[in-house]
């Protein structure tokens, strides 16, 4: 369940690589603490770039970023490098802390019955997630 803490935001958020190509522009969001939230856009359209920024990767951008102090940022590759002994699930729950976040991408490489399977493990967990997707399947795992 959603309540109105604010453990993230972004004001004014751009990525600009060279010569002048913008990858983000004059990005404005909020997270509330326990909200599911997905993004999704055609290759290219800077959802990895803008998860990058989120988690603390890519330091690089214009703009001002606040992060709560009681909460931590995940990050999952989107090509991660995984112990082929281990389901995607039991690969997710090592990496759990108190607030487990963003999954970059990961659904476009699963087939669609580990991605069923992981977005309900997520809900039954009862935590904060962000996913990035090009299939639109996604879409009814954040209601």
């Amino acid at each position: 369940m959603a309540d109105n803490t604010i453990i993230f935001s972004m004001q004014g958020v751009g990525k600009t690589i060279p010569p002048q190509k913008h990858i983000l522009k004059d990005i404005y969001l909020s997270f509330f603490y326990g909200a599911k939230i997905g993004i999704i856009g055609a290759n290219g359209s800077g959802k990895s770039t803008l998860l990058k920024i989120i988690a603390g990767i890519d330091e690089n951008y214009q703009g001002k970023i606040e992060k709560s102090k009681d909460y931590s940022v995940g990050y999952l590759e989107q090509e991660p490098k995984l112990d082929e002994n281990k389901t995607v699930i039991e690969i997710i729950r090592e990496g759990k802390k108190e607030i487990f976040a963003l999954l970059d991408e990961f659904t476009s490489s699963v087939d669609q019955e580990s991605e069923t399977l992981m977005y309900e493990t997520l809900k039954e967990m009862h935590i904060t997630y962000l996913s990035i997707a090009h299939r639109d399947t996604v879409r009814k795992f954040h209601d």
